[in-house]
């Protein structure tokens, strides 16, 4: 199998799919190291493809507007207590200096627009549902 062949198959594919959702800003860009840089709903989002010997799947992932980052034990409460569609489906989450980055996979087998949609607006739902739940902390 030509893994040069399949990733670049999965580029288009996923810039396909990321031109297809509907609150697509039309921001797109490719880069050399296989990601696809795009904006959905003015929030940022970064895909990789991830073909090789060793892997066959998909990241997406998206971040956080800057905010205090609470201390990463906080962070885990708050996610467990308001977030439970991220511990559902598998999402990572990583303190990042001011902001919190999100992260989804799917494996290249089951990668369909369907699937892709569903991440985008999961990752979506969990960083605006962290930001709120940030507003709130920081108002009481």
């Amino acid at each position: 199998m030509d893994h040069n062949i399949e990733r670049k198959y999965f580029l288009e594919r996923i810039s396909d799919y990321a031109r297809a959702l509907e609150e697509f800003s039309g921001e797109l860009h490719v880069t050399d190291d296989n990601r696809v840089l795009f904006t959905v709903a003015g929030r940022p989002f970064e895909a990789l493809a991830w073909i090789s010997e060793e892997y066959d799947l998909v990241t997406v992932t998206t971040r956080t507007a800057d905010m205090p980052v609470s201390e990463f034990e906080d962070a885990v409460k708050i996610l467990q207590t308001t977030l439970q569609i991220c511990w559902d489906h598998c999402v990572a989450v990583t303190a990042v200096e001011t902001r919190y980055d999100l992260s989804m996979a799917i494996f290249v087998g089951g990668f369909t627009f369907e699937a892709f949609e569903g991440v985008i607006y999961n990752l979506l739902s969990c960083a605006e549902a962290i930001e709120e739940n940030s507003k709130k902390t920081k108002e009481a």
